[in-house]
């Protein structure tokens, strides 16, 4: 026994909490990644993520710019510490399940656009096939290691979105 007497008791309590591969901590994160098992689509979980990402987008649009800057950046680190998290769970890199770096993308894309239905609707398309076709060099921020590679990448194709969209809307509308 220890000068506290309470290791035995006290250790296991505190691993199990404080190791975000026990308990409560990954069910959360799963959760959390998955948007609430949005991820577990059979089919087009990613375009699934981005379309549940516009509707849960909609009340934020007429937040100032400040408020939803602050909104982004929580996402955003919320994601990596989730995706870390589900990645070890699903014991697989960038899993189909994780959908939250999409919430987050469409989340970024759909503020810096008109606010019609036709130019939210062309953001999410326009993000999809750059997710999906991940040019250079959006492939490299993926390899980043864990949860940041999971939303960086998406970070990436929702940048080349939206300057591909305000070049179209300059330029050709």
């Amino acid at each position: 026994m220890t000068s506290l007497g309470l290791d035995r008791k006290i250790t296991p309590f505190i691993i199990k909490f404080i190791n975000p591969l026990k308990g409560y901590f990954v069910k959360w994160a799963v959760w959390i990644s998955t948007c609430g098992g949005i991820g577990y689509f059979p089919r087009f979980p990613g375009t699934i993520g981005s379309i549940a990402g516009l509707m849960l987008f909609l009340p934020f649009r007429t937040l100032p710019l400040f408020p939803y800057l602050v909104v982004l950046i929580v996402l955003f680190f919320l994601g990596v510490w989730t995706s870390s998290v589900s990645e070890r769970f699903f014991k697989r890199k960038d899993a189909s399940h994780i959908v939250i770096d999409e919430v987050l993308a469409v989340f970024f894309v759909s503020y810096f656009l008109p606010q019609t239905w036709s130019w939210l609707l062309a953001g999410l398309i326009v993000f999809r096939i750059f997710d999906i076709a991940k040019p250079p060099p959006i492939k490299i921020f993926e390899k980043l290691p864990g949860g940041w590679g999971v939303m960086a990448d998406d970070v990436i194709a929702a940048l080349y979105s939206l300057g591909l969209l305000h070049l179209v809307r300059v330029f050709i509308l």
